[in-house]
């Protein structure tokens, strides 16, 4: 057990280190275990978003959501690319990458909404919403450019491309 934790430790650094793309999803070990909490670790962050307008139902929905949808680019891509070994760790990076980002912006945009009395909160959250779509974007296209070996501008239109199918499935089934 304390192996596990150990590697999923190890898995987290590098989650954080391609969060501000100093690693690559090379580096994440071969440990479909570590993948799994990591999912894990993802739904109970989601609990962190429960309130009166959104229930835990839809977040798990939209998590789903977002996991399905990822696992089916990575692995039609590796598939495509005949690169499918390493789907794991590629899989595990994106997932990982959205908990490190997820955790940054659920307490950052809790921590905006309580100053209701502010003029420029609308603007304010706004902001920071649109900043942390783009870093988002911008570490998944890092993964994917390394995972499948692209360009990357090829990369950056696969994840602008998951961005819009996600947004405009989460809308439709809500």
């Amino acid at each position: 057990m304390t192996q596990f934790f150990t590697q999923w430790l190890y898995c987290l650094k590098h989650y954080i280190y391609m969060s501000i793309f100093l690693s690559s999803p090379d580096r994440l070990p071969y440990r479909l275990d570590c993948l799994v909490f990591t999912i894990f670790c993802y739904c109970l962050l989601g609990l962190t978003l429960v309130d009166e307008q959104r229930n835990f139902g839809m977040i798990l929905f939209q998590i789903t959501l977002e996991v399905s949808l990822l696992a089916l680019i990575c692995y039609v891509g590796l598939l495509w690319l005949k690169k499918l070994p390493r789907f794991a760790q590629s899989f595990s990076a994106l997932i990982g990458v959205n908990f490190v980002i997820s955790a940054i912006s659920i307490p950052l945009a809790s921590w905006m909404v309580p100053d209701a009395g502010s003029e420029n909160l609308d603007s304010s959250i706004l902001t920071i919403t649109i900043l942390m779509i783009f870093w988002n974007l911008a570490v998944m296209s890092q993964i994917l450019k390394r995972s499948f070996e692209i360009s990357t501008i090829m990369s950056a239109m696969i994840a602008f491309n998951y961005f819009v199918v996600y947004q405009v499935s989460a809308v439709w089934f809500y």
